[in-house]
């Protein structure tokens, strides 16, 4: 009976998991899958850091490296080659025939170049744990290990042409088709050419034609096989008796035309009349429209990605019309508006700066770029060249782009300076105050603005401008702001008092400085710079500070109490006047209050103020 119930109770525990498992939610069902997966990714996590797997001990290839890029042409080559020539070999034995010498010294050294291959894999490195595996035995021991090597590479160089000594298959090039295989080198020449070149979509429509050709030419060779197996001059749709007496060239040319006739869904050739011609001809058409239909939508890709600036420019268009429209704006500011933005479409001015220099690029590369482009503006203005490198440095990832346009104010007379202004092309004019008369022309590579912004002590104008500058045309300038400023030279004061020093020399010449103020006006202004979250640290600082002053304070205070009881126990002792320790007493002292109920407060008070002090280390009394 136990026996027979143990076998109840499994099948019904088989049971219900079983109807677990068949009416699951189906969310379920996903989470499972997305578990399995988590877990079989887990265990291709990368191993254990060794230091030995990073040290250099011999050749090794960086992938990032031109070499690399330079080998990986070469192998392509040697893919291409296979790719192209033998089919057409084994299609024209003619052509084979005759230079067979030729073709039996490139096939070798092409062959040479596979294994060469073999061994520049073994040797390229990789990132592990975001470090560079240089160790070749580390990198030889995981290639020769990896699927990679005995499917693909050992696969592609196994040597079928053994099969040229039997006498039906000798010279008979497509027992080399192995060699295919190696077609992955090729995409990794395409992927990394692409990447790597400043005209992509050029080069991704040369890669189509290419790719297009090579199976016009391969579809090329398989109508010639079949109008040879069904024999020249057999019907309409095959070649003609004649073919055995031209040439390869011109065979070549015939097939070819036939097959781009046929895969572009042109027509245009002769009917097929039996079974197998008719398969071939609806395979060729199906293959054509799919060629036909990659075409058109990689070239339409290509056309959309490069019409895409212009067409983000005329869907801003078609909103700011809308909205003067709505506004009710006048004809002239609308063209103006209109004039503006061709203008930065044309001269290719509508890139985001500030985007491209905060996009996934790492924090030094955003450096050097700045660097490379802003250095040379920056290095322009006279106050900055005798500071520190790395303050100039700083002060370049500071600077934005702003553009204005024919007759656009860049400053007023009296606004106050929140910038300054580097020219990096156009020209720029200070006027007068109606705007007609025009003083001075500044050009490419001008600075303005920089004394407003540098709250120098007693400058007679202040923050406020002194000229009105208006641009003549199109102008690109570089803005640094002045609450950018102040935060980097909070951080180098050398470097702050020589440009206040040459400020104020600049301000001499033009007798506007005034010489009987302190730096405290300075000082106040430059606090009232920072921002809120830079005054709360430096607030946070200041009470670090204190705190750890009123701690010191506190622990010397403490020693020389301490100090103090031990001299004055020795005084005591030597003397033999040493107080008894002090005791709560219950007779009240003359101090005490008169009536009964005041003087047991007035015990209580005093009991607890001796209890609590008599805790603190320094108020100890032997």
């Amino acid at each position: 009976m136990e026996i027979q119930e143990q076998q109840t109770e499994l099948s019904n525990n088989k049971f219900k998991k079983f109807r677990k498992r068949l009416f699951r939610p189906k969310n379920q069902v996903n989470d499972d899958q997305q578990t399995t997966l988590i877990e079989k990714e887990s265990k291709k996590t990368e191993g254990p850091i060794r230091n030995e797997d990073y040290e250099a001990t011999g050749f090794v290839i960086d992938p990032q490296h031109r070499l690399y890029h330079f080998w990986l042409a070469v192998i392509s080559l040697a893919v291409s080659y296979n790719f192209l020539f033998i089919p057409v070999r084994y299609a024209f034995a003619e052509l084979d025939r005759k230079y067979k010498y030729i073709w039996i010294s490139l096939d070798y050294t092409f062959d040479l170049i596979y294994l060469i291959d073999i061994f520049f894999q073994s040797r390229t490195g990789y990132f592990s744990h975001g470090l560079f595996v240089r160790n070749h035995h580390v990198l030889s021991r995981n290639y020769f290990s990896s699927q990679q090597f005995y499917i693909n590479d050992l696969l592609a160089i196994f040597p079928t042409d053994l099969l040229y000594v039997f006498p039906r298959l000798r010279f008979v090039s497509i027992i080399r088709c192995n060699r295919f295989i190696r077609i992955n080198r090729l995409s990794q020449f395409q992927e990394l050419t692409e990447s790597r070149t400043r005209f992509p979509n050029a080069f991704r429509i040369c890669i189509l034609v290419c790719l297009t050709l090579t199976l016009i030419h391969w579809n090329c060779c398989a109508y010639f096989l079949i109008c040879q197996y069904l024999g020249f001059g057999s019907d309409k749709w095959v070649l003609p008796d004649t073919a055995h007496n031209e040439t390869v060239a011109m065979l070549y040319t015939y097939c070819f035309y036939w097959s781009t006739l046929l895969l572009s869904t042109i027509g245009d050739v002769p009917l097929p009349e039996n079974r197998s011609e008719y398969v071939f001809v609806l395979f060729d058409y199906m293959i054509g429209i799919l060629i036909f239909a990659t075409i058109i939508g990689n070239l339409g890709t290509m056309i959309s990605s490069q019409n895409q600036s212009r067409q983000q420019v005329r869907e801003k268009m078609d909103e700011i019309k809308r909205y003067m429209k709505f506004r009710s704006v006048n004809r002239k500011l609308e063209q103006k508006v209109i004039k503006w933005l061709d203008y930065l479409y044309t001269n290719r001015q509508v890139l985001n700066e500030e985007m491209v220099l905060n996009s996934d690029l790492s924090i030094e590369l955003r450096k050097d770029l700045a660097i490379k482009v802003h250095l040379e503006s920056l290095q322009q203005v006279k106050l900055f060249n005798d500071c520190e490198p790395n303050l100039l440095i700083e002060l370049v990832t500071k600077l934005k782009p702003t553009f204005f346009g024919p007759g656009d104010y860049v400053c007023r007379k009296g606004d106050i300076g929140k910038e300054m202004y580097i020219i990096k092309r156009g020209q720029l004019a200070v006027v007068s105050d109606d705007g007609k008369t025009t003083f001075v022309v500044l050009k490419e590579g001008s600075v303005f603005g920089e004394i407003s912004i540098l709250n120098i002590p007693g400058s007679k104008n202040g923050c406020r401008r002194t000229a009105n500058v208006k641009s003549l045309g199109y102008s690109d300038l570089y803005t640094l702001q002045k609450d950018d400023l102040w935060l980097v030279l909070d951080n180098y004061p050398e470097s702050l008092s020589k440009i206040i020093d040459k400020g104020k020399s600049l301000l001499r010449k033009d007798n506007l400085l005034d010489e009987s103020l302190s730096d405290s006006r300075r000082h106040a202004e430059q606090d009232q710079l920072l921002s809120v979250q830079h005054r709360i640290k430096k607030l946070d600082d200041l009470d670090h500070l204190l705190n750890d002053r009123v701690t010191k304070f506190f622990h010397t205070y403490v020693e020389s109490i301490n100090t103090f009881k031990q001299q004055l126990s020795k005084l005591e002792y030597h003397y033999g006047a040493r107080k008894p320790s002090i005791s709560i007493s219950v007779s009240s002292p003359l101090s005490a209050p008169a009536l009964p109920f005041l003087a047991d407060k007035w015990k209580r008070q005093s009991t607890n103020n001796i209890t609590k002090y008599r805790s603190t280390s320094f108020l100890d009394v032997d």
